[in-house]
């Protein structure tokens, strides 16, 4: 994966988790983003 990209994709995830209203589903947001975020620190 691309940094650029998958830098993007954390913003994206972030700027969702913070819009949403719902808590389960900003909680499933945030463990997409930590997922993400672990890829890009190996």
């Amino acid at each position: 994966m691309e940094m650029s990209k998958s830098h993007q994709k954390l913003l994206k995830l972030s700027r969702k988790a913070q819009e949403c209203k719902d808590r389960k589903t900003a909680q499933k947001l945030i463990r997409k983003a930590d997922k993400i975020h672990s890829k890009l620190s190996t």
